[in-house]
């Protein structure tokens, strides 16, 4: 029986039944090493895959920082283009449409140009131009009205900063009086306005700066200033809402801009300024210098005696009450000084060259204009007590009232002299750029001088003439009479030393552009960025593609 068994067994063995369990655990031991070389597989692939993400993000974070670091280069590019010179600038193609600058400027290294950074230099002028085209230049922060002037233009003309700003789009009589407490050093508000009472009552954590803003968002803070009225379409950017909504509920209106309208970001500023200095970048004579030797040296420098005689006589007993008959000339009408050459070699002085004022008298009276120089006279007093009863002599003037010579003598008067003292002059407004509701906001401007202005400044030529640098043309042109120019003298340029710009750095080999917008303030040396507001990225342009 046991051998029958035995070769059964065998047989059921030869022909393959073997046991299941026996099968079970040879497959179970090849499934396990599929399942290790697979994990093992994946766990390899996971750290491949994750070491070419972290290599992308290197990447990337280096291209981010290599645009970031192109953008810090053109504001550097602004501030070495903005130091020079006025003249300087204007022969290297000037700051208002200059793409040889500022258009398509390749960072990258030159044996690499297709992975050259691009950088483009814009005016946020045309930010919202239809076609949506944009010039390489800059903005002139002049052609805005200076918030910090207001309170100035007050004290010599008041209810002039109240009508400034009631120009401006949207702006109501509520937003201007607490735009002006705010601006204002007193603490009493003025009609309809705003001071440290108001906002106490209101639990805000803030009072008025009683100064100018620090930068232009501060006005968020003052009540009745609405997001979308102050920055338009920015107003959907991610900045912090400083405003209380509750205090200014009362004010909805005012807090939103119609179609078309330009948000007060665009047309405020608080930075505009210009150097003090001659179209060369020279410093210029101040014709209310205390030293009148100092005065009367450079005049006859710059001039001739003629105009230091005058110039220094006038300082002393200002111009003659009523009209002085000026004498006929004799022979052939000298020229003015104006616009003569430099003198050569001088030997001994003639007759004509001697100075006819005694420079030891101190000065008495103060010249407001160049303006006033214009065809006046100066009665000189008599010299000994023997001469009261003769006729005393007269120095007149060598720019004459005529228009050929204005045209001809007063810009470069005006570029060479000043009646002020500071090396920078701050907040005239630029009305060679300003848009009309910044030229309504000028004292003595109404709509009927701004529409004047804006439909003859079409004629003006380049801003390297003098006398479109000074405002000069209104003159020329017949715009206005000497009289209302001299009251405009004050308030209006057509210069300007501080410069906003749209700053734009883009890769080649990348879809998307990083973008910044800047202010340079080139009247002081060297200049300063006062402004850096980081945009949101966008796509990269066409022209860099």
């Amino acid at each position: 029986m046991n051998a029958v068994w035995v070769t059964n067994s065998r047989s059921r063995i030869r022909r393959g039944a073997v046991p299941t369990r026996v099968r079970r655990r040879r497959g179970f031991i090849v499934l396990v090493v599929m399942v290790v070389v697979a994990m093992v597989t994946l766990a390899g692939l996971s750290f491949v895959m994750s070491l070419s993400i972290e290599n992308k993000a290197v990447h990337r974070q280096g291209d981010q920082l290599q645009l970031t670091e192109a953008l810090a280069s053109g504001g550097e590019l602004l501030r070495a283009f903005c130091s020079q010179s006025a003249r300087d600038r204007d022969d290297a193609g000037g700051t208002d449409n200059n793409a040889a600058v500022f258009a398509e400027v390749a960072l990258g290294a030159d044996d690499d140009l297709d992975a050259a950074v691009r950088l483009r230099v814009l005016s946020p002028d045309d930010v919202d131009a239809p076609d949506g085209t944009r010039h390489a230049g800059l903005q002139n922060e002049s052609a805005r009205l200076h918030l910090g002037m207001l309170v100035e233009w007050e004290r010599r003309h008041p209810g002039s900063a109240q009508a400034a700003l009631l120009q401006l789009p949207g702006m109501s009589e509520t937003a201007a009086a607490a735009i002006l407490d705010w601006l204002d050093a007193d603490e009493q508000p003025r009609p309809q306005g705003a001071e440290a009472d108001y906002y106490a009552s209101r639990g805000l954590p803030y009072e008025p700066r009683n100064g100018v803003p620090a930068v232009l968002e501060e006005l968020l803070l003052v009540r009745d200033v609405g997001r979308a009225a102050l920055l338009g379409a920015e107003a959907d950017l991610n900045v912090p809402d400083l405003a209380d909504q509750s205090a200014v509920a009362t004010a909805v209106a005012a807090a939103t801009t119609a179609a078309g309208d330009v948000p007060w970001s665009r047309v405020l500023t608080i930075y505009s300024a210009e150097r003090n200095v001659t179209y060369d970048g020279q410093p210029r004579i101040n014709l209310n210098d205390p030293d009148l030797k100092r005065l009367h040296a450079g005049l006859t420098e710059a001039f001739d005696r003629s105009w230091a005689d005058f110039v220094v006589a006038w300082r002393q007993y200002g111009p003659a009450p009523g009209e002085v008959a000026r004498p006929l000339a004799s022979g052939p009408r000298r020229p003015s000084n104006a616009a003569r050459p430099q003198r050569a070699t001088r030997g001994a002085p003639s007759p004509a060259d001697e100075t006819q004022v005694d420079l030891s008298t101190p000065p008495a009276h103060a010249i407001e204009s160049a303006l006033d120089l214009v065809g006046a006279a100066v009665i000189l007093p008599a010299k000994s007590a023997a001469d009261r009863d003769e006729p005393r002599p007269a120095l007149f003037c060598p720019l004459e009232d005529d228009p050929q010579a204005l045209r001809d003598q007063l810009p470069r008067l005006a570029d060479l002299t000043t009646t002020r003292d500071e090396q920078v002059v701050t907040g005239r407004v630029n009305i060679n750029l300003a848009p009309r509701c910044v030229l309504l906001g000028i004292p003595g401007v109404d709509a009927t001088l701004a529409d004047r202005i804006l439909a003859s400044r079409g004629t003006v030529t380049s801003a390297a003439d003098l006398a479109t640098r000074h405002g000069l043309w209104l003159l020329f042109e017949g715009v206005v009479d000497r009289a209302a120019m001299r009251e405009l003298w004050p308030y209006i340029t057509g210069a300007g030393d501080v410069f906003r710009a749209e700053l734009e750095a883009s890769r080649v080999d990348a879809a998307r552009a990083v973008r910044a917008e800047v202010v340079v303030d080139a009247s002081q040396s060297p200049p300063r960025q006062v402004y850096w507001r980081t945009l949101p990225a966008g796509p990269r342009p066409e022209s860099a593609r």
